[in-house]
């Protein structure tokens, strides 16, 4: 980390502008990274934290081939490792490249982005990350499962904490949740309010399939759901390095569980109920005939 130059302000304003806008800034307090002097300012907005510091471009960084974590230290990595299984291989990197990756991306989101293939559609819909880089955004806010939210909050976690970690991880289940959660815990944004949509994951794939009905109208509702299923078994398989079989076995026995879980809470509630209904039923009758034994 380096401190600005004292001579930059004797140079010429343009050289000056230009030095400041390739200026990327680390908040001492989060270790967030910010790109540009509006994001560190909107940062400090946000949070109140105000203590920035310049980062070398060529201070070095390591990004995690598997999850795309970016770890600052090898220390960082060690513990990416033991927190993350599948986490094992990292490219060594610098600030610089991170600085070009994000201006590659501003630059393609200024242009409008590539069209966004059907099947990148098909996993934004169900609360998934896209494969390509299409600039497509999703209408309204991030979509979470139900059912994974309820298993986070059950674990102890807040609900906002439950639906921000799953948003920020794709979905992609509740372990690699609680992984997030576990590396995020001390964010200084960990508790912000976020927007989010909670459907159960019957409504995420029906939901996903009526959006794809004017991109392929030759496809029938089931053939779209069908279609879906396999897109993201096979996105799932990719980044865990198993087959789509195994990852469409998984799912199944994931929903499973899910509706097992769903239908057991419903009896349980239903129990309740029913006891409810009878402590009030004797309530009354140990009354009247209280009552009777006093006429």
């Amino acid at each position: 980390v380096q401190s600005a130059k004292p001579e930059a302000a004797a140079r010429q304003p343009d050289a000056a502008m230009s030095e400041l806008a390739d200026m990327v800034l680390r908040c001492e307090k989060t270790g967030k990274l910010f790109f540009s002097e509006k994001e560190a300012k909107l940062h400090n907005e946000e949070t109140g934290l105000s203590d920035f510091a310049q980062v070398s471009l060529e201070e070095k960084i390591w990004e995690c081939v598997e999850t795309g974590k970016i770890c600052y230290n090898e220390m960082q990595v060690d513990l990416h490792k033991k927190r993350v299984p599948e986490a094992q291989n990292f490219v060594e990197k610098t600030i610089a490249d991170l600085r070009k990756a994000q201006k590659d991306r501003e630059a393609a989101e200024a242009a409008g982005g590539d069209v966004e293939t059907e099947e990148d559609m098909l996993l934004r819909a169900a609360g998934k990350k896209p494969k390509g880089k299409g600039g497509a955004e999703p209408s309204g806010p991030p979509t979470v499962t139900k059912e994974s939210v309820e298993q986070l909050v059950e674990m102890g976690f807040t609900e906002l904490r439950a639906q921000k970690a799953l948003v920020k991880t794709s979905n992609a289940g509740v372990e690699n949740a609680m992984n997030w959660l576990v590396e995020h815990l001390e964010d200084a944004d960990i508790d912000e309010p976020m927007e989010v949509t909670t459907m159960t994951q019957e409504e995420v794939d029906a939901a996903a399939a009526a959006k794809m009905a004017g991109a392929s109208s030759q496809l029938t509702a089931e053939e779209k759901k069908a279609k879906l299923d396999e897109a993201l078994a096979k996105a799932r398989a990719k980044k865990a390095g198993t087959t789509v079989e195994e990852e469409k076995q998984k799912e199944k026995e994931r929903r499973t569980s899910g509706k097992q879980m769903v239908a057991s809470r419903a009896d349980l509630e239903d129990r309740q109920r029913q006891k409810d209904i009878e402590a009030r039923k004797k309530e009354k009758r140990d009354f009247e005939e209280h009552r009777a034994k006093l006429r």
